[in-house]
C-alpha cells in the first residue's frame, strides 16, 4: 500500500511538470439543411479524449491544448466534420445528414472514448433508440439491439426481472449477470423482492433519464473492472443539463396489454371436453353412460350452466406513464431534473405494478479548475401479484385451463365458489381479490463528485455514492379465499446498503502526433444486507397483523450478510497520428468473499487497433470512410458467489431429542475468483457514407471454475466447493447499418447477429454433473436437457412409445436402440440445449415530413424449450377430472392414426404424460416483432405559434406478433427454457404525447 501511494505521488508530481498552455475556442453548430441549432453535438480535440457537447442553442466552448490541430464534430445521424483549428478562437460548423455514427463519443470504464479510438468491443445504444418503448426497465429494451447480448424474460409480469447474457454464460455456480454501472458507480441488480414472484432492481432507473448505454463485451473494454467483469459490463450514463435557456419536457402515454397468444392456444370447449372424457372412459373398458359407475360422463352434463374460466381470469391490462423533466443552466451551473409516475395493471386480476421516480443531476463549475456535481435518484414501487412461479392451484393461467367449465365461478349469494374439488377447492379469483401478496421497494442512490484540474490535462476526481434499498413484503391468506376458513400471515423486511468511493487521477498529453492518456485510481465498496421474516398462522381476520396471532404459533427468522471490495487500478491509452491505438489496464482487487490464501487477485488487458482509413495509401479511396482492425487480450474475474462460502459453517441439528450445532460445510481458505481469459479480434468499417458495421470473433475461457468436488465420506462431508473447472465460449458477431435513402425521405436499416458456442472442458475429473432436468457434460455445451427419449405414438394401439438405448459393451460409441411402451425402461438422452445457436435483431427507421416509422425485430434460432406444464394440461386422461388444452384433440382414435398424442385413458397410470421427457420439448426459435412506433412531430412554424419548442405524438406496439412453433402462449421461457408455471409474455399497444416548451 505504501509503495502504491509513493508511486502514485511520484506520477502526479512528474505529470505536474508537463503542463502546457491552452486556447479557448467557442462556436455554434447548426444543421446544413435548415440552419437550426443542433444541441448535443460532440466536439472532440482530434487525437485526444478531450471533448464537450453543444448546449440547447447549439453553442459550445472547449479548451484546446497546445499543439492540437483539429476539432472533430459528431452527432447522431450527421456526417462527422473535421475542422482545422488555425488561429481563430471562433469556429462555427454546419453538419449534414449521415446515418453512420463514425466518431461518436462512447462511455467506457472510468472515462470516455470515441468509436474511432476504441480498441475493445463496445456497443452503444442511445436514448433515441429506446425513448418510445413502454417497458418498465431499460434491460428489456436491449433485446435484439446489441449483437451477442441475449436478453431473456423470466416472466411477463409487470416489473419482472430479466436475464442478460453477454457472449454466453461463464459459470455453473457463480453468477452470470453483467456488472451494471450508473454514472460511474456499481448498482444493485436482479430480483431483490422477498414474497413476490419476481422483481427488477433496474426498474429504479427511469429509461427516459438515460443518455446512453454502453455494453462492454471483451477484456480490453471490461477488464478494468477486474473481479466483476467476466460477464461483461453495462454502463448507463444519465442525462445532464446544458447551458442555455431552460427546457421543460412533458411526456404522457396510455396503453392496453393482453396475453401473447399468436398460436391461438385455448382450452377444450365443453363439447370437446365431454367427447375427450368419454373416450378416456371407453378406452379403459368402462361405460360413460352407466350412472352407477365411477366414470359416469353423460352428455346431459352439457345442459348445466357453463363458465369460461379463461375469460374470467384474464383481462385487458392497462399501462400509463407520466413524466416531467426540466433541463438548463448557464456557464457555471447545469441541471437536469425529472419526476415520473407509472402504473401497470396486469392481464390477470390481482397483479399490478406502480412506481414513482425522481432524479436530479446538478453540475457546477466552482472555477475554471474546480467543478463538482450531485446526482440523486429516488424510487418507490409497489408490486401486487399472486403466486405464479410454480404450478400453484391459485396460479390463474394454470387454473383457467384445469378447472371444469361447468364448475360455478360464484355462489348464489355472490361470493366466490370455493367448492372446486377438481382444483383442491381453490379459486384464483377469490385469491386475487382477498389475499395479499405484495412488496414495497424504496430505492435511494446519491452520488457526489469533485473534479480538480490544477493544470491543463491533469485531473483528480473523487466520485462517492451511497445506495439504500428498503423492502417490505406481505403475504396474507384470507379466510374468504381459504376453503378451511383460516387466516395466515407472513411479513418480511429487507434492508440493503452499499457505499462506493471511486478516486482517480488522469493525465492527457498531446505532442505533435502523439497522444498519451494515463489514469490511476483506487476504489472501495462496502455492502450490507439484513432481513427478517415472521410467520403468523391463525391471525384475527379483522386485524390481520402478527400481534393478533397466538404467540406460541409464531415463527420468525433473521439473516444478515456483508462484504467488502478494495481495488487499485490503472489505464494507459496511447495513439499515434490517429492511426495506431494501444490500450492497457491493470487492476488488483481484494475481496472479503474469498479465502485468506487467495483474497487478492490481479486482472489486466491489452488492446490495439489500426485505423487503415487514416493511412496515406487509402487517401484516394473515397468509398472507405472507416476501416479499422482491432485485437485485444485480457483476464477478468467473477466474484458472484455467497459472502461466506470460504468459511466452515455450522447448522442446527437434533439428536436423541437434544438440539445442538454440528459442522455443515468445511472451510476452504484457497477459494478464489473464477478467471475469464478473453481474446477478441474485429473489423469496423464504413462505406460510401451509407454503410457501417462490425465483424468480430471472440474466444473466452473460464478457468478455476467453482464446482462442488465430491469428498470421501470419512471426512464427514459430501463435497467441497473448489476452483477446478473449465468452460469456453467462442463465437462470431456481426453488425451492419445501411442508410438507404437520405433526402426528403430518410430510410435506415440495420441488423445484428451473434453466434455463440459453449463447451465444458473440465469438471474436476468428473465426466458429468446431472442436476434435475439438465446435465453438464465434458465436451458438450454449457447447459443441456437430459430427458427420457419419447418415441411417439404407436399407430397400432395408441400407446406412448419410448426409446431404450442399450450400449455395446465392446464398443462404447455404438448402441442398440429398441422401442418400449414402458416408461420405466426409457433411456435418458442429451436432448438439446436452451442456448440459441444464433440470436440478434433487425431494425429499420423511415422519416418523411415529420412522420417517423421505426421497427425492431428480435430473433433466436436453434434453442430448445420444454413446456412441462403440458404433462398436466395434456395428460392423456391422467387428469381425467380436469379440463385440458385443445391440442389434445389430436389424440389417437383408431389403428393407423399417426398422431402426436396418445389415446386418453381415464386416470392413466402408464406414465405417458411423465416428467423429464422429450415429449414436451419444442424448437424454441422465434422471430418477434419486438417494437413498432409511428410518430409525428408537428411542423416547427406551427409549434412556434403554440409557444412550444416541440410537439410529438406517437403510437407504439411491444411484442406485436411472434412467429414460433411452441404449443404455448409464448416461446420465451427464461434462460433455462423451463420457467415452470411462469406468467406468460404480454403484448402492449400505447399512444403517447411528447412536448417541450
Amino acid at each position: 500500500m505504501k509503495r502504491f501511494v509513493f508511486l502514485f505521488a511520484l506520477l502526479v508530481f512528474a505529470l505536474y511538470g508537463l503542463q502546457a498552455q491552452e486556447m479557448q475556442i467557442t462556436g455554434n453548430v447548426t444543421s446544413f439543411e435548415d440552419g437550426s441549432a443542433l444541441p448535443g453535438v460532440s466536439v472532440v480535440v482530434k487525437g485526444t479524449t478531450l471533448g464537450t457537447v453543444t448546449d440547447f442553442e447549439g453553442s459550445y466552448s472547449i479548451a484546446v491544448p497546445e499543439g492540437a490541430t483539429t476539432l472533430i464534430f459528431s452527432f447522431v445521424g450527421m456526417q462527422t466534420r473535421e475542422v482545422a483549428i488555425g488561429t481563430s478562437r471562433t469556429i462555427n460548423v454546419a453538419m449534414e445528414t449521415d446515418a453512420i455514427r463514425m466518431d461518436e463519443v462512447v462511455v467506457v470504464g472510468y472515462g470516455t472514448s470515441t468509436r474511432e479510438a476504441s480498441t475493445g468491443s463496445v456497443a452503444v445504444v442511445h436514448s433515441d433508440e429506446i425513448q418510445d418503448i413502454p417497458e418498465v426497465s431499460f434491460d428489456k429494451m436491449l433485446a435484439g439491439k446489441v449483437a451477442g447480448v441475449h436478453v431473456t424474460a423470466q416472466s411477463g409480469q409487470p416489473g419482472a426481472a430479466s436475464q442478460m447474457r453477454i457472449r454466453g454464460a461463464s459459470s455453473l455456480y457463480a453468477g452470470n449477470e453483467p456488472l451494471y454501472i450508473v454514472d460511474g458507480i456499481p448498482v444493485m441488480s436482479g430480483d431483490l423482492t422477498y414474497f413476490t414472484n419476481t422483481g427488477n432492481a433496474l426498474a429504479a432507473i427511469n429509461p427516459n433519464d438515460i443518455e446512453s448505454i454502453s455494453v462492454l463485451k471483451d477484456a480490453a473494454a471490461a477488464s478494468v473492472y477486474g473481479s466483476r467483469a467476466s460477464n461483461g459490463v453495462v454502463i448507463i450514463t444519465t442525462k445532464s443539463g446544458a447551458a442555455g435557456k431552460s427546457k421543460v419536457n412533458f411526456r404522457a402515454s396510455y396503453g392496453i396489454s393482453s396475453l401473447t397468444n399468436d398460436r391461438k392456444i385455448d382450452v377444450l370447449t365443453p363439447e370437446q371436453l365431454i367427447e375427450y372424457k368419454r373416450a378416456a372412459v371407453i378406452n379403459v373398458g368402462m361405460d360413460p353412460d352407466d350412472p352407477s359407475g365411477a366414470y359416469y360422463t353423460p352428455y346431459s352434463i352439457l345442459e348445466q350452466p357453463m363458465n369460461n374460466w379463461m375469460k374470467a381470469v384474464t383481462r385487458l391490462g392497462n399501462l400509463q406513464d407520466y413524466e416531467l423533466s426540466v433541463t438548463g443552466g448557464n456557464d457555471k451551473t447545469k441541471h437536469y431534473t425529472s419526476a415520473a409516475y407509472g402504473s401497470n395493471e396486469g392481464v390477470f386480476p390481482g397483479i399490478d405494478y406502480t412506481k414513482y421516480q425522481l432524479r436530479s443531476n446538478i453540475d457546477h463549475a466552482i472555477s475554471d479548475k474546480l467543478s463538482m456535481g450531485v446526482k440523486l435518484n429516488a424510487f418507490h414501487s409497489k408490486q401486487n401479484d399472486v403466486a405464479m412461479q410454480s404450478l400453484y392451484y391459485v396460479n390463474p393461467i394454470f387454473a383457467a385451463v384445469g378447472i371444469l367449465p361447468w364448475t360455478p365461478i360464484k355462489n348464489e349469494d355472490g361470493t366466490y365458489n370455493l367448492r372446486i374439488p377438481e382444483w383442491a377447492n381453490s379459486s384464483p379469483l377469490a385469491t386475487a381479490e382477498h389475499d395479499d401478496q405484495w412488496e414495497l421497494q424504496n430505492n435511494l442512490m446519491g452520488t457526489a463528485y469533485i473534479e480538480w484540474e490544477p493544470i491543463p490535462g491533469l485531473k483528480f476526481k473523487t466520485n462517492n455514492s451511497v445506495k439504500f434499498v428498503d423492502g417490505e413484503g406481505r403475504r396474507y391468506w384470507s379466510p374468504e379465499a381459504d376453503y378451511a376458513g383460516t387466516a395466515t400471515l407472513q411479513v418480511s423486511r429487507t434492508k440493503r446498503r452499499g457505499i462506493t468511493s471511486s478516486n482517480t487521477a488522469s493525465y492527457t498529453k498531446y505532442i505533435n502526433n502523439h497522444n498519451l492518456n494515463l489514469l490511476a485510481g483506487f476504489e472501495a465498496n462496502d455492502y450490507q444486507y439484513n432481513a427478517y421474516y415472521i410467520y403468523s398462522p391463525n391471525v384475527d381476520p379483522s386485524i390481520p397483523f402478527p400481534n393478533t396471532a397466538t404467540a406460541g404459533d409464531d415463527d420468525a427468522d433473521y439473516s444478515e450478510t456483508e462484504y467488502g471490495l478494495l481495488s487499485f487500478f490503472g489505464i494507459a491509452d496511447y495513439n499515434y497520428d490517429n492511426r495506431y491505438y494501444f490500450r492497457a489496464s491493470l487492476r488488483t482487487d481484494g475481496s472479503s468473499r474469498f479465502g485468506a490464501n487467495n483474497r487478492w487477485g490481479t486482472f489486466y488487458s491489452v488492446g490495439a487497433s489500426w485505423n487503415l482509413h487514416n493511412e496515406a495509401f487509402l487517401d484516394n479511396i473515397n468509398a472507405i470512410n472507416l476501416l479499422k482492425l482491432r485485437a485485444s487480450y485480457g483476464i477478468s474475474g467473477n466474484d458472484r458467489i455467497g459472502d461466506f462460502e470460504h468459511w466452515g459453517v455450522y447448522s442446527s441439528r437434533e439428536y436423541n431429542g437434544v438440539s445442538g450445532m454440528a459442522p455443515d460445510r468445511p472451510a476452504n481458505p484457497d477459494l478464489t475468483w473464477e478467471l475469464s481469459t478473453s481474446y477478441n479480434v474485429g473489423v469496423d468499417f464504413g462505406l460510401l457514407n451509407r454503410v457501417s458495421g462490425t465483424i468480430e470473433y471472440y474466444y473466452r475461457l473460464t478457468s478455476d471454475m467453482l464446482l462442488d468436488v465430491p469428498l470421501s465420506y470419512t471426512s464427514g462431508f459430501a463435497s467441497l466447493r473448489q476452483n477446478v473447472g473449465e468452460l469456453k465460449n467462442s463465437g462470431v458477431e456481426a453488425l451492419v447499418n445501411v442508410n438507404i435513402l437520405n433526402g426528403s425521405v430518410r430510410w435506415n436499416v440495420g441488423a445484428n447477429l451473434g453466434a455463440n458456442r459453449s463447451e465444458i472442458l473440465d469438471l474436476a475429473g468428473q465426466e458429468e454433473i446431472i442436476s434435475g432436468r439438465f446435465i453438464h457434460r465434458v465436451g458438450e455445451s454449457f447447459l443441456n436437457y437430459y430427458l427420457f427419449d419419447f418415441a411417439g405414438v404407436n399407430p397400432v394401439n395408441g400407446e406412448a412409445l419410448w426409446y431404450k438405448h442399450i450400449p455395446d459393451p465392446d464398443n462404447p460409441d455404438d448402441e442398440t436402440v429398441l422401442l418400449t411402451n414402458l416408461y420405466s425402461e426409457a433411456s435418458k438422452i442429451i436432448a438439446g440445449s436452451p442456448e440459441p445457436k444464433f440470436l440478434g435483431g433487425i431494425n429499420t427507421d423511415v422519416a418523411w415530413k415529420g412522420f417517423n416509422l421505426s421497427a425492431n425485430l428480435e430473433y433466436k434460432w436453434g434453442n430448445k424449450v420444454s413446456v412441462e406444464e403440458l404433462r398436466y394440461l395434456s395428460s392423456d386422461g391422467n387428469w381425467w377430472n380436469n379440463n385440458q388444452f385443445n391440442l389434445v384433440m389430436d389424440y389417437w382414435k383408431e389403428p393407423g392414426d399417426l398422431t402426436k398424442t396418445p389415446k386418453p385413458l381415464a386416470y392413466n397410470t402408464t406414465n405417458s404424460y411423465g416428467y423429464y421427457n422429450t415429449r414436451w420439448m419444442y424448437d424454441g426459435s422465434y422471430l418477434r416483432i419486438k417494437n413498432v412506433t409511428l410518430a409525428y412531430s408537428l411542423p416547427a412554424n406551427l409549434v412556434k405559434k403554440m409557444k412550444l419548442a416541440n410537439l410529438r405524438i406517437y403510437g407504439s406496439a411491444v411484442n406485436a406478433f411472434t412467429f414460433h412453433k411452441v404449443d404455448f402462449w409464448d416461446p420465451e421461457r427464461g434462460e433455462s427454457g423451463l420457467e415452470f408455471g411462469m406468467h406468460p409474455m404480454t403484448k402492449s399497444f400505447v399512444i403517447g404525447l411528447d412536448l417541450t416548451f
